[in-house]
């Protein structure tokens, strides 16, 4: 699960810092290990953003990144108004255990199948503190 994600912080003038988790592609596909959440409500809510601009930002400008990204990690996350499926069975639940700023580690999503689980908790978790999850479409370039 390491390698299916980029942590990266950017400093940016403009912007301040922005810490953003990247989806690693896999096979051609931007997506990576995260294709099943694409079309599905928890999908919907993570950016497709170009290589262009995300080069941009790697280089020190990340205003037309910012554009493409949109609603900050948590107005995302208060989208996804979905509770824990341990809530019977975890003696700490409480309300809190949905997205959002309290939401526990050990959140697992409900309604969606194992596999897509996995992935909607590292998402929701990384929501919860303040990265963006993107996904990079298309080629980046390098100025060295």
């Amino acid at each position: 699960m390491r390698d299916d994600f980029r942590q990266i912080t950017l400093t940016d003038a403009e912007q301040g810092e922005v810490k953003l988790l990247v989806v690693v592609s896999r096979n051609g596909d931007a997506w990576g290990a995260i294709g099943c959440l694409r079309g599905t409500p928890w999908g919907d809510q993570i950016p497709v953003v170009s290589g262009e601009v995300m080069s941009h930002a790697l280089h020190g400008w990340a205003t037309p990144l910012m554009r493409e990204i949109g609603p900050a990690p948590r107005l995302r996350a208060r989208r996804m108004n979905v509770m824990c499926s341990l809530l019977k069975s975890c003696v700490g639940a409480s309300p809190k255990c949905r997205p959002g700023p309290a939401l526990p580690d050990c959140y697992e999503p409900s309604g969606v199948s194992s596999e897509a689980a996995l992935w909607v908790a590292r998402i929701a978790v990384a929501w919860r503190d303040g990265l963006y999850v993107v996904v990079v479409e298309g080629p980046e370039f390098s100025l060295s």
